[in-house]
C-alpha cells in the first residue's frame, strides 16, 4: 500500500511539474505568483485524487479477496460434512464461488476442489449406504503349532461417506452444465483433473474441454451408460489406463482435435461406439488398449488423422468386436 501511495505522489508531482511548465509556456515568464499558486493547488488536488483512487482500488481488491476466502472456506467445509445434504449444498456453493470469481486462477481453484472430491477413495457398493462406518470382522484359527487353541478375531473399521453417490453425481452434473455451449459462465477453458476418479453412469454429453490439460487417466467408468456423445476435446487429453466397464460407452460424434491418449485403456462393456467421431488432432493413440466387448464401432468417422492402433501394421490382429472390418475405417458420406 505504501509503495502504491508513493508512486501516486511521484506521478502527481510529475504532472504538477508538467502543468507548471505548460502554464509558463502559455502565459510567459510574466506569470504572477497567483498563477503559480493556482497550478500548485491543482497539482495538490490531482495528487490527492490519485491517492484516493489507489487506496479505494486496493481496498476493493482486499475486500474481494476477503470475500473469496470466506466463501471458499465455507463451501469447502460443507463438502467435508458427514451429512450428504450439506455436501450437496457445498457442491453448489463451490460452483457459485467459482462463477463469481473475477480471476481465472480463483475459478480454477474452485474447480480443482470439485475434481479433487471425485478423486477421493470411493466404493460404489456402498455409494447409497446410510452408514458412516464399515466394520469387518475376521476370525483367525490357531495354527497347528499354537500351544493354545484360542480363536482370534480381528476387526477393521473404515469410515465411509454417507450416501456419497448422489453427491458425486451432483458434481458431474454441475461441471458438465458449465462445459456446454450455452452455459452462463463457461468453464471450458480450465483444466480438469479426474485422475483415478470413479464414475457411475457419467454423462458428459455435449461437454467442451478446451483447457491445456484434461485428465481421466486411470479413471473407472461403470454403470448402464457412459456418454461423451458430441463432446469436444482439445489440448492434451488423457484417458490413459482408464477402464470402461459399463454396458454402453458412447463417444458418438465426439471430436478430438488435440493430443489424446487412450493408451492402455480397457473397453470391456457390451457396446462401445466412436461412430461418426472426428479425429483431427496431432495424435490420438489407442496403443495398448484392449477391446473385449460384444461390439466396438469406429464406423463412418468424419476425419481420421493421426490415429494409432496396435494392429495398424497387422490387420490380422484386429479384435473380432471391432467394426468396420475394413481398416482404417472409410470416412462417412458427410465428411
Amino acid at each position: 500500500m505504501f509503495a502504491a501511495v508513493v508512486a501516486a505522489v511521484v506521478v502527481g508531482g510529475v504532472l504538477a511539474g508538467m502543468w507548471l511548465a505548460l502554464i509558463r509556456a502559455v502565459v510567459g515568464s510574466d506569470a504572477t505568483s497567483m498563477d503559480v499558486l493556482a497550478v500548485a493547488f491543482t497539482a495538490v488536488v490531482g495528487v490527492g485524487g490519485a491517492v484516493a483512487l489507489v487506496v479505494a482500488y486496493r481496498r476493493q481488491g482486499d475486500l474481494e479477496q476477503g470475500r473469496f476466502v470466506e466463501r471458499f472456506g465455507a463451501a469447502a467445509a460443507q463438502l467435508g460434512s458427514p451429512d450428504p445434504a450439506v455436501r450437496i449444498a457445498g457442491v453448489y456453493a463451490m460452483a457459485g464461488v467459482a462463477d463469481e470469481s473475477t480471476t481465472f486462477s480463483r475459478r480454477q481453484q474452485c474447480i480443482d476442489v470439485l475434481c479433487g472430491y471425485l478423486r477421493l477413495p470411493y466404493d460404489p457398493d456402498y455409494g447409497s449406504s446410510h452408514h458412516t462406518e464399515l466394520v469387518t470382522a475376521t476370525k483367525r484359527l490357531p495354527s497347528e503349532s499354537a500351544t493354545q487353541s484360542i480363536e482370534q478375531q480381528h476387526t477393521q473399521r473404515r469410515t465411509i461417506r454417507q450416501n456419497d453417490r448422489e453427491v458425486r453425481q451432483t458434481i458431474v452434473r454441475v461441471i458438465t452444465a458449465h462445459l456446454r455451449d450455452h452455459a452462463d459462465i463457461p468453464w471450458s477453458d480450465h483444466d480438469f483433473d479426474f485422475t483415478t476418479a470413479i464414475f457411475e453412469n457419467a454423462d458428459f454429453q455435449n461437454a467442451r474441454f478446451r483447457g491445456k490439460n484434461t485428465s481421466f487417466e486411470g479413471a473407472t467408468f461403470s454403470g448402464g451408460r457412459t456418454s461423451f456423445e458430441k463432446a469436444r476435446f482439445s489440448g492434451h487429453v488423457r484417458f490413459k489406463g482408464a477402464t470402461f466397464s459399463g454396458e454402453r460407452t458412447w463417444f458418438v460424434l465426439a471430436t478430438f482435435s488435440g493430443v489424446t491418449s487412450f493408451e492402455g485403456a480397457t473397453f470391456s462393456g457390451e457396446r462401445t461406439s466412436f461412430a461418426v467421431a472426428t479425429f483431427s488432432g496431432e495424435r490420438t493413440s489407442f496403443e495398448g488398449a484392449t477391446f473385449s466387448g460384444e461390439r466396438t464401432s469406429f464406423e463412418q468417422p468424419r476425419r481420421w488423422q493421426n490415429v494409432i492402433f496396435d494392429w495398424d501394421n497387422n490387420l490380422n490382429a484386429v479384435p473380432a468386436c471391432i467394426h468396420p472390418r475394413k481398416w482404417p475405417p472409410p470416412l462417412g458420406s458427410d465428411s
